[in-house]
C-alpha cells in the first residue's frame, strides 16, 4: 500500500475520532502509521485469515472479538513461540476509537489538551506511552513529512438540516462499520445507490458469520 492511499484510508477515521475524542488527527495519523508501520504489520489470525483492523497492536478482544497470531517473545532470555490474543475490530474507525478511549486517561491528559502535534507527540512521550526514546521525534516526522496537520483543519461549523435521531443513526452505523466515510453523515436524506446497499448487506453478513 502506498503512503498516501494508507493516509486517505485512516484519516477520515481519524477527523471523525477527533470530534468525539479530541485528540488531533495528525497525531493519530501518525500513530497509526508507525504502530502498524503503514498497515502491513495489522494483526492476521494466523489460522483464518481474518483481519483484525487493530492499528495499534493492542492486545486482548476488541468489538470483534481477537485474531490468535503465532508471535515470537522473548522469556527469560530465550526466544521462544507463542500464541498471542489481538483485539479485532469490524473497521479501522473502532479501533481508532479504542485508542483514543485508552488516551482519555488522565496521565494522557496533555496529549489531548494539545494544540500542536508537536505538543501532542511530546506529551505522549513524556507520558511513557512508548519505550522508544524518539518516539515524539519519530511522529512529528512524520507529521511534518506528509502534511498530515492538514486533516487538523476543519471548517466553521454549520448548523445541520438534521434532526438529533438522523445524526444518532448515522453516526452509530459509522461506527459499526456500515457506513465507510464520515462523509455520509452530509448525505443522510440522499438515496443510497444500489452499491452502497450491497456494501451495507455485505457487511451485515460478515458480521454474522463471524459471529460464534
Amino acid at each position: 500500500m502506498e503512503a498516501q492511499e494508507f493516509i486517505n484510508l485512516v484519516a477520515g477515521s481519524a477527523r471523525q475520532t477527533y470530534l468525539t475524542h479530541h485528540v488531533l488527527p495528525s497525531i493519530t495519523i501518525a500513530q497509526a502509521i508507525l504502530e502498524s508501520g503503514w498497515g502491513k504489520k495489522v494483526p492476521i489470525d494466523s489460522t483464518t485469515g481474518r483481519s483484525s483492523y487493530n492499528l495499534f497492536g493492542i492486545k486482548g478482544t476488541g468489538t470483534a472479538g481477537s485474531v490468535n497470531v503465532v508471535t515470537k517473545e522473548e522469556v527469560n532470555g530465550k526466544i521462544v513461540t507463542q500464541t498471542a490474543q489481538f483485539k479485532a475490530y469490524y473497521n479501522y474507525q473502532q479501533s481508532l476509537d479504542d485508542h483514543a478511549d485508552f488516551l482519555q486517561k488522565p496521565l494522557y491528559k496533555k496529549v489531548i489538551m494539545a494544540a500542536t502535534p508537536e505538543e501532542a507527540a511530546e506529551a505522549l512521550q513524556k507520558a511513557g506511552y512508548a519505550t522508544d526514546s524518539k518516539y515524539a521525534e519519530k511522529l512529528t516526522t512524520l507529521v511534518r513529512t506528509y502534511d498530515l496537520s492538514q486533516y487538523d483543519q476543519f471548517a466553521p461549523e454549520e448548523p445541520s438540516g438534521y434532526p438529533a435521531w438522523k445524526v444518532d443513526l448515522g453516526t452509530r452505523a459509522l461506527k459499526e462499520g456500515l457506513l465507510t466515510s464520515p462523509e455520509w453523515l452530509s448525505k443522510l436524506d440522499e438515496p443510497m445507490p444500489v452499491w452502497a446497499v450491497l456494501a451495507v448487506a455485505l457487511r451485515l453478513l460478515d458480521k454474522q458469520r463471524q459471529m460464534p
